[in-house]
């Protein structure tokens, strides 16, 4: 338990010091501090918190809003703090925000299909840590021991990072922000592609690793790379852009839904031919923590009911 708290606190300081934002308990539910990741449940999370609460580590950022929080000494403005771009980030609930004028532009104006993006994934597999570190030797990180490999380009929207960490555990993080993946079957057929490229890749460095060294090792000991549709799905962004563009000042509102379901509605310049165009995003930062397979078919098949892909959406909440 001391060693969980520790972790925590290391957590805390990141985020409150470096990243200058109030935490909730969705940022410690999956996290990784010092190249260790911690998985901590609703329970024994609450139960840290409140044991931190007591201590004088952590106090409320905001009297308003109990689910934020912040280390003594360090203060945040009641309505607003900044997003990593600098543009104003506003923490709010739903009540507020149907008061306020973006709302009323946002509830009138039709949206895009609904879409995934910033997709994290992560799986193991044993040993594999220790072939990349004599594969790529010169990509080990000093610090945390992490082999961070190029990223793979699948055609000219969709970046994959992937990352070999120390524990042989496997990061995995899509990236397609300019251009999200659409919640429909030929979408998601997209996104398993994009996951089979990267396993392709990881299985024949380590295929070749073997053969070059003609390695004998009994079969049992050989690190092979799970199937990508059991990799787990820890977190996504689902959302919306708004089909009209939008001509006002830049924002970037937060607000949340249950214990760990954080909403943002912001500004997004979104790249249309040789004309990128300023768009409104309304998005859900979801943590499904699921098989990849099983989390596509969920939201493919959304309480039993496919996403009609030709379907004008507008906002709801």
């Amino acid at each position: 338990m001391s060693k969980i708290l520790g972790a925590m606190k290391l957590k805390i300081h990141e985020i409150v010091l470096k990243e200058q934002r109030p935490f909730s308990l969705a940022d410690l539910k999956d996290f990784e501090v010092g190249g260790k990741r911690y998985k901590i449940g609703y329970g024994t999370l609450r139960n840290n918190i409140s044991e931190l609460l007591k201590a004088g580590f952590v106090k409320p950022a905001f009297r308003s809003r109990p689910a934020f929080y912040t280390i003594p000494g360090k203060k945040f403005d009641k309505a607003m703090t900044l997003d990593h771009t600098g543009v104003p980030s506003v923490i709010i609930n739903q009540c507020i925000l149907k008061q306020t004028p973006i709302y009323n532009w946002i509830k009138n104006r039709p949206f895009n299909k609904q879409a995934l993006h910033n997709i994290r994934l992560t799986f193991e597999a044993n040993g594999i840590w220790n072939i990349f570190s004599k594969v790529y030797p010169q990509l080990i990180e000093p610090n945390n021991q992490e082999i961070k490999l190029e990223p793979l380009h699948l055609s000219d929207y969709i970046d994959i990072g992937l990352t070999i960490h120390h524990t042989d555990s496997v990061s995995v993080a899509i990236s397609c922000s300019y251009r999200p993946i659409v919640a429909d079957a030929k979408g998601i057929i997209q996104l398993v592609e994009a996951l089979t490229r990267a396993e392709v890749y990881l299985a024949n460095i380590i295929d070749g690793y073997y053969r070059t060294n003609n390695n004998n090792q009994l079969l049992s000991n050989v690190t092979t790379i799970p199937s990508c549709r059991n990799w787990i799905v820890k977190m996504w962004h689902f959302g919306v852009d708004s089909i009209d563009e939008y001509s006002g000042k830049e924002f970037h509102v937060t607000f949340e839904e249950g214990m760990t379901d954080l909403v943002r509605i912001y500004t997004k310049r979104i790249a249309e031919g040789n004309n990128p165009k300023q768009k409104v995003r309304i998005e859900r930062q979801e943590y499904p923590n699921q098989g990849a397979a099983d989390a596509f078919i969920q939201k493919l098949f959304p309480d039993g009911h496919l996403i009609e892909p030709d379907e004008d959406r507008r906002l709801q909440v």
